[in-house]
């Protein structure tokens, strides 16, 4: 190609795909919404609110933002494990003050568009649904392909019990271990926690008061012993270096008196 000379574009650019995507019809407008907050796992779940290839996340909540540009749209993409039981849901706050929870488990993202648009019920969507219904066109784009879709994810037919919030409020510990509740409802019952407490065997008789005195007295002396040992064990630490000095000065003192006497040092007393 010459330089300076300007390459042809072979077809639409991405930003001319992005806008016929986004202004493609039905326009979904929400006039009486004022937010919408959706909810559902960051990854290996909730496959119809979030993955490709028509997903509701990437291809139909940012064709709801083009067309409606001052409603407040929330995403919390939680981190969702194996045992958790918590569902997918869009919860969506009107302008009158009420409020409505959509269940988005096990739907494809045009039902939730399609379920969505049907709460709102705009006289632009009635227009649309007769005309679509007249020309045979799909209703949401990518609609057609719907039940194939729906139907390969047979995995998700168990709905789990709670929304997130409510999961939430269950405790840890409840969640993690449920045979402790199992168990604690069969009237079975389980390990002390203190190891020491279960080590020791069973009182056949109670204990005398003198017995209990002896004990105690007992318990008393060893207890002091060990405090005497630790203080003793202490001091020995501290006074080391000195008794390691003193040592030093004494050794070097025997052997200036082991040598034999020379000169002046002879003559002296």
């Amino acid at each position: 190609m010459p330089r300076g000379a300007k390459r042809l574009s072979r077809g639409p650019s991405d930003l001319s795909r992005l806008v016929a995507h986004l202004k493609a019809p039905p326009k979904l407008s929400l006039p009486s919404i004022s937010s919408l907050r959706l909810t559902l796992a960051a990854r290996n779940d909730h496959f119809g609110a979030r993955r490709a290839p028509s997903h509701f996340l990437k291809e139909q909540l940012p064709r709801i933002r083009f067309a409606n540009p001052d409603l407040d749209i929330q995403v919390r993409k939680m981190t969702k494990g194996i045992e958790d039981e918590w569902r997918p849901e869009l919860e969506v706050s009107f302008r009158d003050g009420q409020t409505q929870t959509l269940n988005l488990h096990g739907k494809w993202s045009t039902a939730i568009v399609r379920e969505l648009m049907d709460s709102v019920a705009t006289p632009s969507w009635e227009r649309w649904k007769a005309e679509a219904a007249r020309t045979g066109v799909p209703l949401i784009p990518g609609a057609e392909h719907e039940p194939a879709v729906t139907g390969a994810r047979s995995e998700e037919t168990t709905e789990p019990r709670f929304s997130l919030d409510e999961w939430r409020q269950h405790s840890r510990k409840a969640r993690r271990r449920p045979e402790s509740r199992e168990a604690k409802a069969d009237g079975v019952q389980t390990k002390p926690k203190d190891s020491k407490l279960a080590a020791l065997p069973p009182q056949s008789e109670p204990l005398t008061e003198a017995e209990i005195l002896a004990q105690a007295e007992k318990a008393k002396e060893e207890g002091e012993a060990r405090k005497a040992a630790k203080k003793e064990a202490r001091r020995a630490r501290l006074d080391a270096p000195r008794l390691a000095e003193e040592e030093a000065e004494r050794r070097v003192a025997l052997e200036l008196l082991s040598k034999p006497r020379t000169g002046a040092a002879a003559v002296l007393p």
